[in-house]
Formats: C-alpha cells, sequence, structure tokens
C-alpha cells in the first residue's frame, strides 16, 4: 500500500472533517451511560438534522405505530443504535455531497449508498445480527466514502480510472490497486478510524469489497454489506438474471438465506432507498420499479433456456447417447429415464437408512387451461419457468432435477433430511404463487389458472424398513402429491409413516 500517496489524500484540504454534530454523538455515545436528554438536546442543535431523522423514523422502514415528535422520544422508541446510525449518516452525506461538482458522479454514488445501505441493514436484520444492523446501514451508507477522498485529492487522476471500469463498480478495487497501490476501501477505512468510529464499522467497511477476507469477528456484517452490494447490482441491471443468480447463489453461500427473502429484500430496498433519498434531498438513478425487474429476470431466464436448447438443437451438438436419450428436449432437465437412473444409483450407493434420501415430486395443474386460453408456447414459458425455478432452489443442495411427465417434475436429493427439503418445497411453493404471473407478460388470470402440488418422501431410520426399493420412496413421494393435491390449491405434504401405516 502506498503510505505516502494515503497520508497525501488524507491531508488534503478539500476533503471535509467530520461536522461537529457527529463527533460530538461519537463522544457522547462512547460512554454506555449516556443520557438520552443529553444526546436529544445535542442532535436538536442541528434542527435541519433533526428534521431528517425525525421524517426517517416516522417512514414506513421503521414502522412505528405512533408518530414520533421529538428526537427524545425516537430515542426511545427506536433505541441508541438506529438514531445513532441516522445522525451520523445523514450528517456524512451532507458533508460529502457537492452539488457543484462537474466531474464526480454523485447520482450513481448515492444511488449505490442508499441501495447498500439498506440493503446491509435488511439483511442484517435477516440473519438476527440485529445488534449491528445498525452498524451495517451505516457501512454500506458510507463504504465509498474513499472513492471521494481519491477524487477530491486527484481530481482527473481517478476520474480516469473510475470511468476506464465503464461502470462496472467491480473492476474499480483492481484498477485502484494497479495504478495507485491504494484502494477506496482502505482509504474510507482509514478515515472511519480518525473519526473515531466503532470497529464493528471500521473492520466491514475496509473488507466490503472482499468479505470472504474479513477477521472472523466482524465477516457476518462484511458479507451484508457485499451482498448488499450485489442487491445494488440487481436494482441497475441492464440484464438482471444474470445479477439476480450471482445474489441467490452469494446469499446461500455466505449467510443461508432463502431466495424468497432475498426478492422481498431487493423489492423494499428500493422502495426505501427512495424514501430515503427525498430526505436526504440527493438525487438517484431513474431506475425501474424492483417487481418489474423481478419479473423481467425471469422471463430473461426462459428466454434464455429457450434459446440455448434452440442453438445446441440447430448446431446438432446433443450427445445422441448421454444427453437425448436422458434429457427433456423443452427443459434440458433429466427426463423421466435419468430420473430413474438418478435415483438407483443414489440408492444403491448407500445403506437404507444411515444416509437420507430425500425424493420430491411437483405437478402443475392447469397447463391446459393455460393452452387453451394462451397458447402452446405460454404452456411452454411456464414449464421452462419451473424448471429453471427448481433448478435454482433443490441445485444447491444436490438435487437431480427431473421432468417426468408434461406436468410434473421430480428431484433426488442425497444426503437431504425431510425437514431442508420441505423448507425448500415450501419456498418453491411460495415462489410459485408469487411469480408465476410475473413469467409472461400481458396474460391475465395465470395465478387463477394455475396450482403447484409438491410431495416429498425421505428414506431415513424412521422409514427404512418401509421405502426398501428406490421405487418404493418414488412411490410414497406420488402418494404425497396426490394428498396435496387434494386440497384444490397449491399445496406441499410429506410422506409419514404413520399415516401410512394407519
Amino acid at each position: 500500500m502506498d503510505t505516502d500517496l494515503l497520508t497525501d489524500i488524507l491531508n488534503c484540504p478539500s476533503l471535509p472533517s467530520i461536522p461537529a454534530v457527529a463527533a460530538n454523538v461519537i463522544e457522547l455515545t462512547a460512554d454506555p451511560d449516556v443520557e438520552m436528554s443529553e444526546l436529544a438536546s445535542q442532535i436538536t442543535l442541528d434542527q435541519a438534522l433533526a428534521s431528517k431523522v425525525l421524517r426517517t423514523v416516522n417512514s414506513s422502514f421503521y414502522g412505528l405505530r405512533k408518530r414520533c415528535t421529538t428526537i427524545e422520544k425516537a430515542l426511545i422508541l427506536l433505541g441508541l443504535s438506529p438514531v445513532k446510525s441516522l445522525v451520523l449518516g445523514f450528517s456524512l452525506v451532507s458533508a460529502f455531497t457537492d452539488k457543484s461538482s462537474n466531474g464526480f458522479d454523485y447520482k450513481d454514488y448515492w444511488t449505490r449508498g442508499l441501495h447498500c445501505a439498506v440493503a446491509a441493514k435488511l439483511l442484517a436484520d435477516e440473519v438476527n445480527l440485529k445488534d449491528h444492523a445498525d452498524e451495517c446501514f451505516l457501512t454500506g451508507l458510507l463504504q465509498d466514502i474513499g472513492m471521494i477522498a481519491m477524487y477530491r485529492a486527484m481530481k482527473k487522476r481517478y476520474l480516469d480510472i473510475v470511468e476506464s471500469t465503464d461502470g462496472d463498480h467491480t473492476k474499480l478495487a483492481r484498477l485502484e490497486l494497479q495504478e495507485f497501490d491504494l484502494q477506496h476501501a482502505n482509504v474510507g477505512a482509514t478515515i472511519a478510524e480518525h473519526w473515531k468510529l466503532p470497529l464493528e464499522i471500521v473492520v466491514p467497511l475496509k473488507y466490503h469489497e472482499r468479505p470472504t477476507a474479513c477477521p472472523t469477528e466482524y465477516a457476518r456484517s462484511a458479507r451484508c454489506v457485499a451482498l448488499a452490494n450485489l442487491v445494488h447490482n440487481v436494482l441497475i441491471a441492464d440484464n438482471p438474471s444474470s445479477a439476480l443468480r450471482d445474489c441467490y447463489e452469494r446469499a446461500h453461500a455466505w449467510l443461508g438465506i432463502k431466495q424468497s427473502t432475498v426478492d422481498k429484500i431487493i423489492e423494499d430496498t428500493g422502495h426505501a432507498a427512495r424514501q430515503f433519498a427525498s430526505v436526504l434531498e440527493v438525487e438517484l438513478e431513474e431506475l425501474e420499479a424492483p417487481s418489474e425487474i423481478l419479473a423481467r429476470a425471469e422471463r430473461q431466464l426462459i428466454d434464455l433456456t429457450r434459446d440455448k436448447l434452440a442453438a445446441s438443437y440447430a448446431a446438432n451438438e446433443v450427445d445422441s447417447q448421454t444427453t437425448v436419450d436422458t434429457r427433456d428436449p423443452l427443459t434440458n432437465v433429466l427426463n423421466r429415464d435419468g430420473f430413474k437412473h438418478a435415483i438407483g444409483q443414489v440408492y444403491s450407493a448407500v445403506k437404507p437408512g444411515e444416509v437420507d434420501i430425500t425424493v420430491v415430486q411437483a405437478v402443475i395443474s392447469g397447463l391446459e387451461t393455460v393452452a387453451q386460453k394462451h397458447g402452446d408456447q405460454v404452456r411452454e414459458n411456464i414449464i421452462i419457468g419451473v424448471a429453471n425455478l427448481m433448478l435454482r432452489l433443490f441445485e444447491p443442495l444436490g438435487g437431480a432435477v427431473c421432468r417426468l411427465n408434461a406436468e410434473a417434475f421430480g428431484v433426488v436429493l442425497p444426503e437431504i433430511d425431510s425437514s431442508t427439503a420441505q423448507k425448500c418445497a415450501d419456498e418453491c411453493k411460495e415462489y410459485f404463487a408469487r411469480s408465476v404471473a410475473t413469467w409472461i407478460p400481458g396474460v391475465p388470470d395465470l395465478q387463477k389458472d394455475l396450482r403447484i402440488h409438491i410431495g416429498l418422501a425421505t428414506l431415513d431410520k424412521e422409514t427404512a424398513m418401509i421405502l426398501v426399493s428406490p421405487e418404493k420412496l418414488v412411490l410414497a413421494s406420488s402418494r404425497a402429491v396426490q394428498t396435496a393435491r387434494t386440497s384444490g390449491q397449491s399445496a406441499v405434504h410429506a410422506f409419514s409413516p404413520s399415516k401410512a401405516a394407519a
């Protein structure tokens, strides 16, 4: 790291110092026994700042049942941490925004900052980092302050590096390192440290570009902030399907968050960031509604599947022995023969009862009605959409996804217990019910006509004496599907050996 350049940046006369209110709040809150009335009095010295904080705590983002009219009441209702983060964040935003600048893109900067602040807090809440969720908010908001510091110290030299990324923020840290032997994350962390911000902010800020390298104590906070950047990428992407897949994969790998939760966080982030921007009087990029972005991503995945299959067959690239015989030509998942082969292999590789094996079957009802109303193309797009959904949900568990017939899918899940499989099946049902209508734009009533019924059966110690063959395991999951269908609604049902014996 170029320490001389870092010193020059930190001593740059155009780099703003921490605002007085923020400095006083940091000093006061360093005392765990600080009086709320004293803190409230300090904040209200800046009436404009206090007004912004009150407007925010009364927004839907915080969900207070009664309107809050004073900072002291906000401290009582919300607690010290949220109010402190808002005060520090809002005062620093004001200090670092230069509306007269004609070089640095503040609109892009604050779009990312507000998206990341909101998403990082929502993610931290989701994974029970509640004691540090507000620090995650502030880290997300301030994560790129090093960019502004480097711009103000180096002007065009730094702008040239930013422009060379062609709008791809993921390239920035590497280019900074090549050109300056210094990265904005290190600069920002050093600034935050000089401001005496807590380590719960300084360390994740330093590692937000490389969260897997973060020290263990702060690793989950750093991953919340890094994942928040991927949420931002979805919200601004021209090709949201690719960004969404990346977000899903990292959410599962880093924090164990399921896809439907990621979708909700993306939607809530898009809406809440607009509220914050209004309060802070900063301008954001003009973007699509989050719900439309998610719907567009789903449609892109369906189109991509069709295009890939068409190109593959047109080029005669399919191996007739290994692919045509075991792959479904519409979805490219395994067909019925592939399903039989997969379950046979898995079953023969383990001793029944020692390793759990789960089979999931899903039936889509209403496909023929849809085809009659809207044509075969719409029906096929729904089938492709379900195949993509099941691949996204079950493949990370090691599942082999198969199409069994015109309206049914099966999944073989080795080493997956019933509880884990049921959670994934429940998510599949919820996602289908919420999203199927968005897969094909301009087609009404899809949610009224379509249902998904999911059944599952698990070979484990409890069922080893009943499910004594692959055929018995498949039959148990088929019976579970039939039970799910009796409700007449989308439903999930798990095979129970006690009910089967009765």
